[in-house]
This record gives structure tokens, C-alpha cells and sequence, in this order.
């Protein structure tokens, strides 16, 4: 048996060669830079590990060799046991690093429409008047209640969202409505509920900024979606603030990722949460309402503070401030005082309109508590009925409902008092309204795409919508209805 070395330099190979393939090539490894005249060429086949004379297909050159008996027993087995070793991680690096190449090409690069997301959800809603003034009834936050109505499509919304890239979020959602219009016309519309990007500033996304129409970060109620709401409307003490909840702005919102992760799980949860808002938010709007023309140059300001607390027992409990300030530009419209047409006068400019929110929210588990209120100065139509100027308003709701889980589905019963006393800003002549209701009713979720609401309703309202001239006063309307939802999402 014979060895190899190099650089020295002797003619014969033949039979003399080394049939341990592993070993001619650790001998190469040992090769100095002089390379004889006579050196052999040897290439080792990457695939088999046979070493060959000439070069081919996946034959990577070793080195120059030539054959010397004398070489037989140099190398000490330590050290070729050392270059075997060292081989065969080579080899293996190789391996992975081309399993990961082909990984690379047979992947296929992802494109945005895989981050998209379609959903949606509907609502159909019934009224039934049981006893009181029903002829003369009308609520600012669902037009279903009215004279011989009934049936009606609350809502069917759309929703497209979804990342486009890591620091760019979008959600669009159209509504169709078939509330009833006013006169002969026939009900339905399309709008734009809400069309606007987040664009996000780290890679957590912590901080960031949304620019389009969206919700008015104020209070809890209004950030609520109708989809996850418990009673069938907004309290209007609240929901005035920002009639339809939206508007055309650009607002900041900052939280930490766990507390982003937190708003969001007490909605999947079914506990009713209000959505990702951010802890802290600030934003200016135009303050006319959702798809309403600016009419001044004079944009709202909202700021909102808002934490969900967790306690170790893991009950949540949400605690929140919020305000606003600006100016709103009223509508007008002749009406009869004393048997003398007038049509109220305000500045053209805006009016003052602003107001600061609590709001606090012990989460059902499984019983709840939730409850706003809120002061302010916003347009309101004068006693004498001449003009529109800024008045004080002040009002609020509380709620307490309980959680019940069992092999019929999920149950949430709940009771809802509100009141009012103030301006309703976004009516013709914006004329104050007076609002003592009661709300009982109960949710029943008999799987997470369905949902069924009855309650019962006590109603001491101010119909907004019609001036009595002999009363020289909008009608105070008391009534009791009986009404029921169908929800599904999909």
C-alpha cells in the first residue's frame, strides 16, 4: 500500500495508487505551493466521492500529487481523522446551502392580495309599538321608528381590509340602507362609511397615523361597532357628539403592542369591546359629519385617553377620558313663531361646539358594567326661536349586563338607561331635546355568525323632526316598543 504527497515529483502511479478514496483526497489537502513538472491532476466527483485523474461533470481539482512510498505512514491518524472530519461538514454546508437555493426558486414571492381580507354583516330590525304616542315617535339614531314601519335593513356593511405592506394598513367599508327617506322618494342608499390607510412609523406598529374618513375617537360607544353593540342604538348623549361616528380627518394614535393585542382580543372575545384605538389618540377633523361638505375653515380638535386594565384574576376593566373642540355650521329652515315665519340666524363662520367625556367599562365576566357621560357647550336653537347659538348640554347612559356560555350558545342580558339634555346639532335648526329611556333586553349568539336581539323599550323623546307652531315647540313624545334584530356576519 502506497500514500501520496506532494510537491515531490516521481513518475509512476499505476497500481501504486491508493484505493481509499477519503484518504487521497486528505493527502491532497496536505499539498505546498511548488508543484512538480510531473504532479498528477487529481478530481474528487462531489456526488460519489470518487476521485478521478481527468477532469468532468461535478469533479471539483484537488491538487497536484505524485506517488512516494516514503509518504506511507507521515500523516498521523489524528490528523486525518481531523480532515475527515473537516470534509464532511464541507460537504454537508454544501448540501444545505443548495436545499435552500432550490427552497428559494419553488417558493413564490408573496403579493399583497394575499393580505387582504372580505367580510361583512347585516342587520335586520323590527319595531312594534305597544302603547303611548307611537304616531308622533322618532329617534335621530334609527328612522325605522316612525308611523307604520316595521321591517327595515339596519345595516349591510362590506369590509376590505388588510395590510398592503408592513407599515400600510387600509379598510374600506360601504353600507347599503334602505332606511326610509323623507316624502314620496323611495328608501336605500350606498355611502362610504369608512375609506382610510393606517401608516404605521415601527415595525411593532406602535405608532401611527390614520388618514381618510374614520370614527371620531371619542368616548366608548361611538368607537363601538354596531356589530358588537349590545342595545339597538347609540345613547344619544354620546352619539351626538359625532352623529353616524365618522368623519373626515387625519388622527394619531399611539399603544404599546400588548395593549394592541388586549383591545383587540376583548372584541374576538365577545365581550364587547370598543377596538383598537390606541391608549392615547389625537386628531383634527372637519366636524361637519360623515359625507357632509365642509362649510367652514375651522377644523375640530379630539383628543382621547383610554386603558385596558387586566387584572390578576383576569376580570378587564376599561377607564377612559375624552374632549373636543370647534366649530360647527348649522342648517336653517323657516319655521312658524307665533303665527309669524322666522328663520333663526346664527354666525356663518361655526359655532362654538365642545364638550369632555368619561367613560368606564367593567367587561362581562360574567357580569358587566358600562356607563359615559359627558358635558359641553355645541349650536342650539334659542327659546325665542330667532337663533342658533352655543348652549350648555350635558348627558350620559349606564348599562350592566351579565355573560352566560352554555350548549344553546351565548346569552347577554342587559338593561340600558340613558338621558339627554341638549342640543341635537346635526337637525335642521339644531333644537334641544329633552330624553329619559329605559332598555331591557337580551343578545343570543347560538353561533358566532348569527345573533338574535329582543328588547322592550320605554321612550320620553323629543321628536327633532317637526316644530308644533301652537305648541311654539318640538313635541315631547312618550312611548313603549317592542323591538327585535337578526344579525348575521359573514
Amino acid at each position: 500500500m502506497q500514500a501520496f504527497k506532494s510537491p515531490v515529483v516521481k513518475p509512476s502511479l499505476g497500481s501504486k495508487l491508493r484505493p481509499t478514496t477519503l484518504s487521497v483526497v486528505l493527502l491532497a489537502l496536505l499539498g505546498v505551493a511548488t508543484i512538480p513538472a510531473q504532479a498528477i491532476q487529481l478530481y474528487v466527483d462531489t456526488q460519489t466521492q470518487q476521485v478521478f485523474t481527468s477532469p468532468g461533470i461535478n469533479r471539483v481539482k484537488l491538487s497536484e500529487f505524485e506517488e512516494v512510498n516514503e509518504a506511507v505512514g507521515k500523516v498521523p491518524p489524528e490528523e486525518l481523522k481531523t480532515l475527515e472530519t473537516r470534509l464532511r461538514q464541507k460537504k454537508k454546508k454544501e448540501e444545505l446551502k443548495a436545499t435552500e437555493e432550490l427552497t428559494t426558486a419553488l417558493t413564490p414571492k408573496p403579493n399583497w392580495t394575499d393580505r387582504i381580507s372580505l367580510r361583512g354583516y347585516a342587520q335586520l330590525r323590527y319595531n312594534q309599538p305597544i302603547s303611548g304616542d307611537n304616531v308622533n315617535l322618532a329617534s335621530p339614531a334609527d328612522r325605522f321608528i316612525s308611523d307604520n314601519n316595521s321591517f327595515g335593513i339596519r345595516r349591510a356593511r362590506i369590509i376590505l381590509s388588510g395590510d398592503i405592506t408592513d407599515h400600510l394598513y387600509i379598510y374600506i367599508q360601504p353600507e347599503f340602507n334602505s332606511g326610509p327617506d323623507t316624502g314620496d322618494s323611495q328608501g336605500g342608499k350606498l355611502q362610504i362609511r369608512d375609506f382610510y390607510s393606517d401608516i404605521s412609523f415601527d415595525d411593532k406598529k406602535e405608532y401611527r397615523i390614520r388618514a381618510g374618513i374614520s370614527k371620531v375617537p371619542y368616548g366608548f360607544e361611538i368607537l363601538q361597532s354596531s356589530q358588537n353593540r349590545l342595545s339597538m342604538d347609540r345613547a344619544d348623549a354620546v352619539n351626538i357628539a359625532s352623529r353616524d361616528e365618522r368623519d373626515l380627518g387625519a388622527m394619531f394614535y399611539w399603544a404599546p403592542a400588548h395593549i394592541r393585542d388586549r383591545f383587540r382580543d376583548l372584541v374576538r372575545s365577545g365581550l364587547k369591546g370598543s377596538g383598537d384605538y390606541g391608549v392615547f389618540g389625537l386628531g383634527v377633523y372637519n366636524g361637519q359629519g360623515l359625507n357632509r361638505a365642509e362649510r367652514n375653515e375651522n377644523l375640530h380638535t379630539v383628543a382621547r385617553l383610554s386603558y385596558p386594565f387586566k387584572f390578576d384574576n383576569g376580570q378587564f376593566f376599561e377607564a377612559g377620558i375624552s374632549a373636543f373642540t370647534g366649530k360647527y355650521v348649522p342648517s336653517s329652515s323657516q319655521i312658524s313663531v307665533g303665527g309669524v315665519n322666522v328663520t333663526p340666524t346664527f354666525n356663518s363662520k361655526g359655532i362654538r361646539d365642545e364638550r369632555m367625556g368619561v367613560h368606564a367599562v367593567l367587561y362581562p365576566q360574567p357580569f358587566g358594567l358600562q356607563g359615559e357621560w359627558n358635558w359641553g357647550n355645541s349650536p342650539q336653537l334659542s327659546a325665542d326661536r330667532k337663533q342658533i347659538a352655543s348652549t350648555s348640554l350635558n348627558g350620559g347612559y349606564i348599562q350592566a349586563m351579565y355573560k352566560l356560555d352554555n350548549s344553546f350558545g351565548s346569552w347577554i342580558p342587559y338593561i340600558k338607561w340613558q338621558r339627554y339634555d341638549g342640543s341635537e346639532k346635526f337637525s335642521t335648526n339644531a333644537p334641544r331635546s329633552h330624553l329619559r329611556e329605559t332598555e331591557v333586553g337580551v343578545e343570543w349568539l347560538p353561533m358566532p355568525e348569527l345573533e338574535l336581539t329582543v328588547a322592550y323599550a320605554n321612550m320620553d323623546r323629543t321628536n327633532i323632526n317637526t316644530f308644533v307652531p301652537l305648541l311654539n315647540d318640538y313635541r315631547q313624545v312618550k312611548a313603549d316598543m317592542l323591538r327585535a334584530q337578526l344579525q348575521w356576519n359573514f
